[in-house]
């Protein structure tokens, strides 16, 4: 299918952006919630980054059984343990917390990794990386009003009505999403063989398959990238609040619009032939350093809404650049192993966003931990020269080699 505007992706968008809502506004809330019952920044660090860091492990396991299992039952089974688990947060304990974000957190392992795929099998080659912006964009849609309803809500209705709320929600899209599942097609099985001349196929052996260096390269500045991310979602909401200052809904809301707009309108500029995003990486890097380096030295709002639009821009391309390139790099029969390592990479980077910044911002200070967070961006940048582009003999495709 070339229009990734069908009338079935837009259902895939539709699902996409209703479960994403919901991750949002709990991302926004909890840590103020957490502190009704007691925790401190070492704590809500902790339960923070529990669901990304149980949705890192679980990447790999959740390709694999896409792999063997298809898309289709583990789209529905993952939106079914979404729904119960969201039950968890109707008593106020910090242990149940950070078990319902680990349950959580396998939940988005197996969602995300299986409608990357279902997108990826809807769409022609030549449409993959507008379609993957496309459904990248739906993700963070309700990052534009989710956080900022997240945060009104909070000093308007008790924290129990807001939770219940989200679960009678998640009901809703459970019974959306299995009313869309059984108009999909199987997922198409893997083909016999692969073209062991094509580069772009990637390392076919299975043994092979952990070698790919553009898997390794691409997880690593993924990672590098998230960490800063990750910790300007946990802890800039606090941050603000504990300098006296409501800016946290003006930044997130600014980001968000930027993100949006600039996912839309850049992803006809993301290659979608195996070719290596050079030229969308290096921007993307240097802006997201320089808009976590800035909130590392002031909150005046004009500093603010810079910072917002550089992440903003930043973040937008960032991702999608490079999950469309892995795409095109991994062996088909390993598709959903290795995208869901490329994937599981980004979220072990905004886990140490919250896992590891949180003991920089204790130690330290909110600001160090900002400046810290951009010169892992900076790196990343040097991790993305481990790249090189050559072109194959045919002339269409590139491949990253070593050195």
């Amino acid at each position: 299918m070339d229009n990734p505007y069908s009338f079935r992706s837009l259902q895939v968008y539709a699902v996409t952006i209703l479960f994403y809502c919901i991750v949002y506004m709990v991302l926004m809330i909890l840590p103020f919630y957490a502190i009704t019952a007691g925790a401190g920044e070492m704590e809500i660090g902790l339960i923070m980054g529990t669901t990304m860091f149980a949705s890192m492990i679980c990447r790999p396991i959740a390709g694999t059984v896409i792999d063997r299992y298809g898309t289709r039952k583990v789209f529905v089974l993952a939106l079914l343990l979404f729904t119960v688990s969201l039950a968890g947060y109707f008593i106020p304990n910090l242990w149940l917390f950070g078990l319902v974000r680990a349950i959580q957190g396998i939940v988005a392992a197996f969602f995300s990794t299986a409608m990357e795929i279902i997108t990826m099998d809807l769409l022609s080659e030549k449409m993959r990386a507008q379609g993957l912006s496309l459904y990248s964009l739906a993700t963070m849609i309700p990052s534009t009003f989710g956080p900022t309803i997240a945060l009104l809500l909070k000093d308007w209705l008790p924290m129990i009505w807001i939770f219940g709320s989200l679960f009678m929600m998640s009901m809703g899209i459970f019974l959306f999403g299995l009313s869309l599942s059984r108009q999909m097609k199987p997922s198409a099985a893997a083909p016999p063989a692969e073209n062991p001349d094509d580069p772009a196929a990637g390392p076919l052996s299975r043994k092979g398959v952990w070698k790919s260096r553009a898997l390794l390269l691409s997880s690593a500045v993924m990672l590098l990238a998230s960490v800063a991310n990750g910790a300007i979602f946990t802890f800039l909401p606090l941050y603000l609040e504990k300098q006296g200052l409501k800016f946290a809904e003006l930044y997130f809301l600014i980001q968000t619009l930027v993100l949006v707009l600039t996912r839309f309108a850049g992803r006809k500029y993301i290659p979608s032939d195996g070719s290596f995003p050079g030229r969308i990486l290096f921007p993307a890097l240097a802006l997201a350093c320089l808009g976590s380096l800035i909130l590392g030295t002031s909150l005046s709002p004009v500093v603010l809404a810079a910072a917002a639009v550089f992440n903003g821009i930043a973040f937008a391309l960032l991702y999608p650049a490079l999950l469309t390139y892995v795409s095109f790099s991994v062996p088909h029969f390993a598709r959903g192993l290795l995208i869901g390592l490329f994937i599981g990479a980004a979220d072990l980077g905004f886990s140490l966003g919250a896992l590891a910044m949180g003991p920089v911002a204790s130690s330290f200070s909110f600001p160090v931990m900002f400046i810290t967070g951009g010169a892992l961006c900076l790196l990343a940048g040097f991790a993305g020269l481990g790249f090189r582009v050559r072109r194959t003999e045919n002339g269409k495709k590139r491949t990253a080699a070593g050195l």
